[in-house]
């Protein structure tokens, strides 16, 4: 057994007369498993940029669906308090009108008022100047 050992860990040299630790199909396997796994090395590193990815255009998706849930609670709002306000609303345009009527037939009274203020002054004039020809 210490022969097998010592045989195990003895120094080899290949076919290009370069001095190995490992023998020739050892060092050959540990180079396979070496490329397999860089080639792992890589496809992870492509999954994990793949996820990242896939990550930040979740939470860009997010980010859209939280600005459009406050975009809408806002709108909620404002059509509540628009709800609230439009009977408010309603009554001070009713009384503008009432307030705008009341100003017409005010001053359309004082108009006939007038009209008849000038019917009679022109039937005044009228009278002076037909009694100031007789004279």
């Amino acid at each position: 057994m210490a022969g097998d050992e010592a045989g195990s860990s003895a120094v080899v040299v290949d076919d290009n007369g370069r001095l190995r630790v490992l023998d020739l199909e050892t060092n050959s396997h540990s180079r396979l498993v070496a490329k397999s796994c860089d080639v792992f090395q890589c496809k992870l590193q492509d999954f994990q940029n793949l996820v990242k990815q896939l990550l930040d255009q979740a939470n860009e998706k997010a980010q859209q669906i939280e600005d459009a849930k406050l975009s809408a609670v806002g709108m909620r709002n404002m059509v509540s308090a628009e709800i609230e306000t439009r009977p408010e609303k309603l009554r001070d345009q009713a009384r503008l009108i009432a307030d705008k009527q009341e100003q017409l037939e005010r001053l359309n009274a004082e108009y006939e008022s007038l009209l008849t203020v000038k019917q009679e002054q022109e039937a005044l004039i009228a009278r002076l100047s037909g009694s100031s020809l007789q004279v």
